[in-house]
């Protein structure tokens, strides 16, 4: 009987542990750092929707390669787009609310959208931490990265 315990224990480790190659994919794809990567790629989302101007998206898009992100598009997207679009409803309100506030001579500066300085208070808030935190469980749940990013970002 005490045998067949330790048969289970070592079976139950064995099934619960990573597999070799899954830990040399999670190694090349910095599996350790993607908490800091989720945040970075919301700042990133926040910044682009947050003019909701294709034109400004495009030109991101276009000059600046930390917007277009692999694992970002593949993996964090799904999560961070809901989150996104409530930071963009942010921050167009606090742009409504700022109309008729101030002298005509200060308006034009004022009624602008504030997006990096949202999107910055955003990056660092214990909002996003949490965030991130609870997408560590889904994340540890992929078996293979690379088909994750296949799917979103098919190669021909």
């Amino acid at each position: 009987m005490e045998k067949i315990k330790y048969l289970l224990v070592f079976f139950i480790l064995s099934s619960c542990s990573v597999s070799k190659e899954l830990k040399e994919e999670r190694k090349s794809w910095n599996f350790n750092n993607w908490e800091n990567e989720y945040k970075n790629r919301a700042f990133c989302l926040c910044v682009l929707k947050g003019f909701e101007d294709k034109k400004i998206e495009s030109l991101f898009s276009e000059k600046d390669r930390s917007f277009y992100n692999t694992l970002g598009i593949a993996i964090f997207d799904k999560s961070l787009n809901p989150i996104i679009d409530d930071e963009v409803k942010k921050i167009r309100y606090d742009s409504i609310n700022s109309i008729d506030k101030y002298t005509e001579d200060l308006r034009g500066i004022y009624q602008k959208r504030q997006v990096f300085n949202h999107c910055i208070k955003f990056y660092n808030s214990k909002e996003l931490d949490d965030f991130s935190k609870k997408e560590r469980v889904t994340w540890n749940k992929i078996p293979n990265i690379l088909d994750e990013i296949h799917k979103e970002i098919p190669t021909y």
